[in-house]
């Protein structure tokens, strides 16, 4: 059988629309490669509407902090605390939360990273990280 013959990739063949757009599902914050050491961080919108900030840092310079070359970690903002968030932010109002998590990619990440910090410490945000 033949890729496009099976029926669960039958719209792989199917032209997509100039106009068409697609909903974003992850926006990527930080992605930089400096000699051995990797580092990328990015957004995303749980199946419950709750907005995950992930992050993934590799090399030997995570080797020497944590005695294992990969860093991971995640927060987890509810859904219903988002208005309150983004307020820390300094966003009044949001419409689309991927799209405003934008403004805070590259050098403004640490703008978002203290946001979260101050967030824990009055909201029910989760996190985990493991080295």
């Amino acid at each position: 059988m033949e890729l496009l013959e099976n029926p669960d990739y039958q719209d792989l063949g199917s032209p997509v629309e100039r106009n068409q757009r697609r909903n974003v599902t992850e926006v990527v914050l930080v992605d930089e490669l400096i000699g051995s050491d990797s580092r990328r961080i990015w957004v995303s919108l749980d199946f419950d509407g709750n907005l995950v900030v992930s992050g993934q840092d590799i090399g030997p310079k995570v080797a020497q902090f944590f005695g294992t070359d990969e860093y991971e970690f995640a927060y987890t903002v509810p859904k219903k605390c988002q208005s309150e968030f983004f307020l820390i932010l300094g966003l009044k109002s949001v419409d689309n939360t991927l799209e405003a998590i934008k403004h805070f990619a590259g050098l403004k990440y640490e703008k978002l990273a203290d946001a979260l910090a101050q967030a824990i410490e009055t909201m029910p945000v989760q996190f985990w990280s493991r080295p």
